[in-house]
């Protein structure tokens, strides 16, 4: 399927499926794409067979449409996972052994990943920014556009502006942390 292997977002709305997000809505708000980006996702992803809309009678009748994965959407995304851990641990071995080009070249190459691989929980935002600093390379290089500035935000889980409209990004809840 070479739809899905060249678009991080297709991976990360079939990855907000897999974790519950079972709406356009609910999905547009946990990955902070915008909610035409996720409609015409979620329709690519009908047409390829790896989701299938479910429409239910919700609260009081009103008619509420779920999505789900299919087996093929499952496999899909389990064989993404694994390439995307693969290219992480390849990236964390280079910066271990200080292979600063070899680093960079593979940065660069897995930069619109980031988002997907932070949303699936391949890397951590901690060790992606320790690894850049020990290279000595500028993170703003190194980060596709939707992905905030680390030190931007308000200081609490959601790191920008009103996900529907595609600007924000979600960092996940870091609990009652007061600072």
């Amino acid at each position: 399927m070479s739809s899905v292997e060249d678009e991080p977002k297709d991976v990360m709305v079939l990855s907000a499926i897999a974790k519950g997000y079972n709406t356009e809505e609910k999905i547009a708000k946990a990955t902070g794409l915008s909610a035409f980006d996720v409609a015409m996702i979620v329709e690519r992803l009908i047409l390829h067979g790896l989701i299938v809309k479910k429409e239910k009678k919700g609260f009081l009748g009103k008619r509420k449409v779920e999505l789900t994965m299919t087996e093929k959407g499952t496999r899909e995304l389990q064989e993404r996972r694994f390439e995307l851990e693969q290219r992480w641990q390849r990236m964390v071995m280079l910066a271990e052994q200080g292979k600063k080009q070899e680093f960079e070249r593979e940065a660069l190459s897995m930069r619109s990943w980031i988002p997907i691989m932070l949303f699936m929980g391949i890397m951590d935002m901690m060790m992606w920014m320790t690894m850049l600093n020990m290279m000595n390379l500028a993170a703003q290089d190194y980060m596709p556009e939707q992905v905030p500035d680390a030190g931007a935000g308000s200081g609490g889980g959601d790191m920008g502006g009103d996900a529907g409209e595609g600007g924000g990004w979600d960092w996940g809840d870091f609990g009652d942390v007061n600072i």
